[in-house]
């Protein structure tokens, strides 16, 4: 009987420490080339090039934006995001809070959530607004990250709240 009480405690400890450490630990190293890769992104938005915007998409990206879905990265660019660039002026995007997902060592797929901000002035009207997005990525052949899915959801910022007088 005491043999099967102290097996039956190893076998709990072991799998208390199986379900208490991760099975493999998180890619700390391509976490960290995703930020700058997206540093990158950020830039070539900035910029307006979708040139270079495209060496970030998947050909076969899903984008969900504006309750809306583009599919493919040619569709996004011709039919939505293309079209919204010409008509931005003085644009001003950023990515903050951004956390990259490599699940392990050698993963094929990550994802990453982030906090954007965007101002821009189209026709005679200001844009100040703030959102979320997931994106998902797939490692290309040539071992390059793509975006795959993008989602975001934005809101616009409250305006700023004017001074009130202090009564006398």
């Amino acid at each position: 009987m005491h043999r099967i009480a102290v097996r039956v405690a190893a076998l709990g400890v072991a799998i208390l420490a199986l379900v208490a450490s991760p099975a493999q630990a998180q890619d700390a190293q391509e976490e960290a080339k995703i930020k700058k890769w997206l540093e990158g992104y950020v830039a070539a938005l900035n910029a307006k090039d979708l040139k270079a915007l495209g060496s970030f998409y998947d050909e076969q990206a899903t984008i969900y934006e504006g309750g809306s879905i583009d599919n493919g990265w040619a569709s996004y660019r011709d039919h939505h995001l293309g079209p919204e660039l010409k008509e931005f002026q003085n644009l001003q995007f950023a990515l903050v809070d951004v956390t990259p997902h490599v699940p392990e060592k050698g993963a094929k797929v990550a994802w990453v959530t982030a906090t954007y901000t965007l101002k821009a002035k189209m026709k005679d009207r200001d844009i100040d607004s703030a959102g979320l997005e997931t994106m998902v990525l797939v490692k290309d052949k040539d071992g390059s990250w793509k975006i795959r899915h993008s989602h975001t959801s934005s809101r616009r910022r409250p305006a700023p709240q004017a001074p009130t007088q202090a009564k006398p």
